[in-house]
């Protein structure tokens, strides 16, 4: 990473708490915010997460003192409700620019994982929180696994199993706050840059596929993204739009 330049702009990633170890760094997070005020881009971070949690229910896989599990809270008023998907483009957007610096390809497997060649090397949980009709804040969860060698599933990766080079959690922790502080800022005047940005770097767009939904199979070609954030298929019945838990990747 000798040739990174920092990208600080805008709103600082800063009171950082770090722990040792902890169950999950969003639920500390959501905790913490009940009865306690922080500014934006407060953080609690940990290199042992004992039970990470991911979309859907999903737990995330962590060996201790090896990868980043991290929370950032962010108070995003600029977006409106229906328009929080942009969130998670920017924040998808941090983490393959931080992975392009390494010369890694990444690209986003939607809704929010991360990929270099097929397989998983980061996710995101976001869980925002409304007071009427405004964001009063996002609880912002990232994993990236950095030198754990050996995962459970062969569906996930590290840097260090594709480069062979183990790196310094606290420095890539720094360099990937500064990435998210920069895409996080451009999302206040950006919205179409990133939209397009985060396009061009999805998993399987364009590439005829094999989903599940429901009980139903069939081959479909991703488009993009709604602007509520669904998943918009090309099958053969014309174009169709999907939530999260209403379709299923069948890809090898």
């Amino acid at each position: 990473m000798d040739n990174y330049i920092s990208q600080n702009a805008g709103v600082q990633i800063k009171n950082t708490v770090y722990l040792p170890t902890c169950h999950s760094t969003n639920t500390f997070a959501n905790d913490w915010l009940k009865v306690n005020e922080v500014v934006e881009g407060w953080m609690v971070y940990t290199f042992d997460q004992t039970n990470g949690r991911g979309q859907a229910g999903n737990t995330w896989e962590s060996e201790p003192n090896k990868n980043l599990t991290f929370s950032i809270v962010y108070k995003p008023a600029f977006i409106k409700p229906k328009d929080q998907f942009f969130l998670n483009m920017a924040i998808s957007l941090a983490i393959v620019s931080f992975l392009e610096q390494l010369k890694l390809k990444a690209e986003i497997k939607w809704p929010n994982d991360i990929y270099v060649d097929g397989k998983k090397i980061a996710g995101i949980l976001i869980e925002n929180h409304l007071q009427g009709t405004e964001f009063k804040y996002s609880v912002i969860g990232i994993g990236l696994n950095i030198n754990q060698a050996v995962f459970k599933t062969a569906k996930a990766c590290s840097i260090f199993q594709l480069t062979n080079i183990e790196y310094n959690l606290t420095d890539c922790l720094q360099i990937l706050k500064d990435h998210i502080q920069f895409q996080y800022t451009r999302l206040q005047n950006q919205f179409e840059i990133i939209s397009i940005e985060y396009h061009q770097k999805m998993f399987l767009r364009n590439k005829p596929s094999l989903f599940k939904s429901e009980n139903n199979t069939f081959i479909g070609t991703i488009k993009g993204v709604s602007e509520n954030g669904q998943l918009k298929i090309l099958t053969e019945l014309g174009e169709k739009t999907f939530g999260l838990k209403e379709i299923a990747f069948l890809h090898q």
